[in-house]
């Protein structure tokens, strides 16, 4: 394909072609220490660094053409100057990978807190139905039961474009995919054409990118604001969304789509008769049909917690609205197993049991203690709650007060730690967290490791240890540096 018809994608961003050479473009790149001889080089101008400083080098080392939306002052004709660079390296790697969404049926899953376990549930649920089916998201990438490792909860644009064209060259039917709201403030999905989105909460996070909350709820729009009534793929959108979360009907209040709502309290799907202990939830759940029947089914999942309930049932709808019977997503909910790191529990030798979750928000982190504070109560058990967690450095800073006055308030006993500091002083992270704490019960042990030991020696049976933060995660981010960390390799020495 001649660079000049994949520019034809562009036309609404170009502002100048006229001095473009033609060539035959072999790559794609945003990175320019990947750049080659007759690549297309995007000049991002990142959080980082701006790929405009290194034009010269993709040059020198034979880029065909360099796309950017900074007047450099530079006058080489090899260079195209577009409106909004990200917008145009979407549109063109769509283009340079021949469309590949526009084959598959595509599922968006979006808000703070349960993309994840979501778009798991209904990858679990369409490939238990036979359904050819490819997930990207947080904890990994799988084309059919291919797993591939990824570094982003949603790739940037080009490796995004082409992982959708290695799961169309698969066959695959359907993709279930975590949608952040970096991903949509970033034009990473731009141009996608979603069949299905789905909305799980907006609470505290990722301010220290959006600034404030109204940027954020903004961001997420995007997404529902974008879908058409009926997309170019000539299917019918659908818009399904949390009614118990304050954002979820404005989220969805502009959007073409047919909606579906939610909730434990309200909606469309509605849960009845919980019942919930550490092994598992059941719930009798009221589900719309066609025609506009409503009908009341049990479901049966070996999650636990208020939360979960709300990702199971987003994952029903969601699959419901792709086709598949109420009778067929009802068998494989109650096969599936927790996401790696999302409230996983372990039994330890002293009686007590650990949970760990990737809980790193206020909201999750409330859910977590609240969900065991609840079993806890239910079957009667004095046992106590023992809260680990830190915050993340380099991160949004107004939610570490919130988290250390919940960890204290909920919990009978909150140890302080590190999480992830990155390139600040984890005991100044610590300080902005002991600021929000109103009780005399936490204890601050800054090396993780040492923490969660200390939470295992103050524990008796029947107690119960949140270890919350970091979840799947397989290392300690320090100084700019990965350091092999893992929660769960550390907890199972107690197992």
């Amino acid at each position: 394909m001649l660079f000049s018809e994949m520019i034809e994608t562009l036309k609404p961003q170009i502002i100048d072609t006229s001095r473009v050479p033609d060539f035959v473009p072999n790559n794609l790149h945003y990175d320019s220490r990947k750049v080659g001889a007759g690549d297309i080089f995007f000049a991002i101008k990142g959080l980082k660094t701006d790929g405009n400083i290194y034009i010269d080098e993709v040059f020198s080392k034979g880029a065909g053409s360099v796309i950017t939306d900074s007047e450099n002052g530079t006058s080489d004709v090899r260079i195209l100057r577009v409106k909004d660079a990200r917008k145009s390296m979407a549109l063109m790697s769509a283009r340079f990978y021949g469309f590949p969404s526009s084959k598959m049926k595509m599922i968006a899953v979006t808000g703070t807190n349960g993309k994840t376990s979501i778009s798991s549930l209904i990858y679990h649920i369409l490939i238990s139905n036979g359904k050819r089916t490819g997930l990207i998201g947080t904890n990994g990438n799988m084309i059919n039961n291919r797993f591939i490792k990824t570094s982003y909860t949603t790739p940037e644009s080009v490796d995004l474009q082409k992982l959708l064209m290695e799961m169309a060259e698969e066959r695959v039917e359907i993709v279930s995919m975590e949608v952040s709201s970096h991903a949509l403030a970033l034009n990473r999905v731009y141009g996608i054409d979603f069949d299905i989105a789905v909305f799980t909460n907006l609470t505290i996070d990722h301010l220290d990118f959006h600034d404030d909350m109204e940027n954020y709820f903004n961001a997420k729009k995007v997404l529902f604001d974008s879908l058409k009534r009926i997309n170019k793929k000539n299917n019918k959108t659908t818009a399904i969304y949390n009614s118990d979360d304050k954002y979820g009907s404005s989220i969805v209040s502009s959007t073409e789509a047919e909606r579906y709502s939610f909730g434990i309290n309200n909606g469309m799907y509605k849960c009845e008769d919980i019942e919930m202990s550490f092994k598992g939830t059941s719930f009798n759940l009221l589900v719309p049909r066609k025609g506009g029947k409503i009908s009341e089914l049990k479901f049966k999942t070996n999650l636990t917690g208020k939360f979960n309930i709300y990702n199971t049932v987003a994952a029903i709808a969601a699959c419901y609205s792709a086709g598949l019977s109420y009778e067929q997503i009802r068998e494989a909910v109650k096969t599936f197993q927790p996401v790696e790191g999302r409230f996983n529990q372990f039994s330890l030798k002293n009686g007590a049991s650990a949970i760990i979750d990737y809980s790193h928000t206020p909201d999750s982190l409330q859910n977590a203690i609240s969900t065991i504070r609840e079993i806890l109560d239910g079957i009667k058990s004095k046992g106590k709650i023992i809260t680990v967690f830190g915050c993340g450095g380099n991160r949004d800073k107004t939610k570490r007060p919130v988290m250390g006055d919940i960890a204290a308030q909920m919990s009978d006993t909150a140890i302080i730690t590190s999480d992830n500091p990155r390139n600040e002083d984890p005991f100044e992270i610590i300080s902005d967290i002991k600021e929000g704490i109103r009780k005399d019960n936490y204890l601050v042990i800054e090396n993780r490791e040492e923490a969660i030991i200390k939470a295992v020696e103050l524990s008796g049976k029947k107690d119960v240890i949140l270890i919350a933060g970091k979840g799947h995660e397989m290392y300690q981010e320090i100084k700019g540096i990965m350091h092999h960390f893992s929660d769960k390799e550390i907890i199972e020495k107690y197992v």
